[in-house]
């Protein structure tokens, strides 16, 4: 019976042992997760370090070029200007693109928050003094008002994606209620669109002042998702209540943003024959602009008030950075502006995403 009974102890040991050594193999693993877990941590706060170490000196460097630019007052806001020139550094294990685009190819939705009588919108450079530029209409005493005009714009824009009249005028004054926008006189008319936030999920409600990304059309209750990619090429949300749009940096895709300021009457066909008889460094004058618009389209019908809605010159700035290393990717977009007059430079906004 003893070596019987020897034999069980010797197995119960072998089985504590056993055990053991499982209760310290989890334990070891688990110490090794944690350690590799605070190592890739480590790993990814270095590489957004240096990435954004290299964020600011290109920075840097894009800035410059666009200073030169914005100092030559025979350069019009064209094409060939040195901002336009891509810029991609390599430091080490950081490799960075860089790209500034003009910020005013697009209608500032914020601009429905402006007064009735605006001013012509900063951009138009001194010397630039804009002339009666809008080809008058058949009925030019009855013509629309500041905010009939914009209201029409607007529409046309959201209609020129694939989004139908019926749509577009319900999220033009949904766009309206959300940004806040007083009319007196017409509350009666107005449609009251609480019960379509209050539907939402989570329920909202409108903002009620500026928007600080076009993406805030998104909660709009009557927006079709599905065509944002289109409408985000075409409206934008700058921080000011004017909008002016640079003709000298439009692109033939960005046609629908003149055509919209003749309310179809000019069609993105024709501005995108216009774009393309474009002088190479750009009209130096709206008066030139207006010569080549006559001599290639003698434009018929009502017009918006040009000289309020386009510009030869901009102010507002967006630029992406695209930052690599062997840990991560990291996208920035900073907004910026430019002030014409002191050559001052304004960063009003900064967006990071991480990309692993």
């Amino acid at each position: 019976m003893k070596p019987k009974s020897e034999r069980r102890q010797r197995g119960v040991a072998l089985l504590m042992v056993l055990i053991l050594l499982v209760l310290m193999s989890v334990m070891a693993a688990k110490i090794s997760q944690q350690f590799s877990g605070n190592l890739q941590r480590i790993q990814y706060q270095l590489s957004q370090q240096q990435l954004r170490w290299a964020i600011l000196g290109a920075d840097k460097q894009v800035l410059n070029g666009l200073a030169k630019d914005v100092a030559d007052p025979q350069k019009a806001g064209s094409v060939q200007q040195l901002w336009k020139e891509p810029l991609e550094r390599v430091d080490g294990e950081v490799t960075l693109k860089s790209e500034l685009v003009d910020g005013q190819n697009c209608f500032n939705v914020n601009a429905l928050l402006g007064p009735a009588d605006a001013s012509p919108a900063p951009g138009n450079a001194p010397g630039n003094a804009p002339a009666d530029v809008a080809p008058a209409a058949s009925n030019a005493p009855d013509a629309l008002s500041p905010e009939a005009q914009r209201e029409k714009i607007v529409e046309y824009l959201l209609t020129s994606t694939g989004i139908n009249a019926v749509s577009a005028e319900t999220v033009y004054q949904q766009l309206e209620e959300y940004l806040g926008v007083e009319k007196p006189g017409e509350d009666s008319s107005r449609r009251d669109f609480t019960q379509a936030y209050a539907a939402q999920k989570p329920p909202r409600v409108p903002a009620r002042q500026m928007m600080y990304s076009i993406s805030e059309l998104k909660l709009l209750p009557g927006f079709p998702l599905s065509y944002y990619a289109k409408v985000k090429t075409l409206l934008c949300a700058l921080p000011a209540t004017k909008t002016a749009i640079n003709i000298n940096t439009l692109s033939r895709d960005e046609a629908p943003l003149l055509s919209a300021l003749f309310f179809g009457s000019l069609t993105a066909e024709d501005v995108m024959r216009l774009i393309d008889q474009r002088p190479e460094a750009g009209w130096e004058t709206l008066e030139a602009f207006k010569a080549q618009l006559e001599q290639q389209f003698p434009v018929k019908g009502q017009a918006a008030n040009l000289d309020k809605y386009i510009t030869l010159n901009s102010q507002f700035y967006t630029l992406y950075h695209t930052g690599n290393t062997e840990a991560l990717t990291l996208r920035s977009a900073d907004g910026l502006y430019i002030d014409t007059a002191s050559g001052n430079q304004l960063l009003w906004s900064r967006r990071y995403r991480l990309v692993d």
